[in-house]
């Protein structure tokens, strides 16, 4: 007599509660906002390292939400090289510090439980910023879209569209295998032999991609003038 094979028992869908329904379908609402915006921010990428004035600038997070900041630096560079102006603010976030945040850029609770709110701060930088292209190590897809995705938490029309370079992006078109494979800010900063200011906070991620993207841009130019 044949046996007949013995299946695994197929598990039955999980029925989701109106609850879990509702939050199923904001996180896929998000994702498909945020892919959106994505694009547009990507049409506004300058590919090219060039000789141009321009604010760098760079975020720090409470490391649970993307759009939680909890620290913004800028700076205003001229085109020849010049500092402008320095924006720096820390700020409250909405949800609690991650250990390891706390850890790499020394931020505490402390340190923020008196500063202004994310809402409260988003339109100082947005009038430091004006209409200056803006110059970051992954930005494109981080801290821009951070404070994109803060603009959708607060209910904001308008958006961070601004013109960019981001160093990350120009590294992996200019080296390609020269730096096996890590793009990171630390791993470029080695690879020029470039040492970072201070401890690891945002407006020193500032310098650091300042001084990557003069390294870049020399680099850039060099190969230019070979062809």
């Amino acid at each position: 007599m044949k046996e007949e094979a013995i299946t695994p028992r197929q598990k039955q869908p999980v029925a989701m509660t109106p609850r879990q329904k509702q939050l199923a379908l904001a996180k896929k609402r998000r994702q498909n906002w945020r892919r959106q915006v994505q694009n547009r921010v990507n049409k506004n990428e300058i590919p090219n390292p060039c000789r141009c004035s321009f604010v760098v600038f760079d975020l720090e997070g409470a490391g649970f939400l993307e759009e939680d900041i909890t620290e913004i630096a800028a700076i205003r560079v001229s085109a020849s090289g010049d500092i402008l102006d320095i924006y720096q603010q820390l700020v409250k976030p909405i949800t609690k510090l991650n250990r390891r945040v706390v850890a790499i850029t020394g931020i505490t609770e402390d340190m923020l439980a008196d500063k202004p709110k994310l809402s409260d701060v988003l339109d100082e930088f947005f009038a430091f910023v004006g209409d200056s292209i803006v110059l970051g190590h992954d930005i494109g897809y981080n801290d821009i879209m951070n404070i994109n995705m803060a603009c959708r938490r607060f209910h904001r029309k308008d958006l961070f569209l601004p013109r960019f370079l981001d160093t990350e992006r120009i590294a992996k078109r200019l080296l390609p295998t020269q730096t096996g494979g890590k793009f990171g800010l630390d791993a470029l900063m080695k690879y020029y032999n470039l040492q970072a200011e201070g401890e690891h906070r945002a407006l020193a991620d500032c310098y650091s991609a300042w001084a990557l993207y003069r390294s870049l841009l020399r680099e850039y130019e060099s190969k230019k003038e070979e062809l």
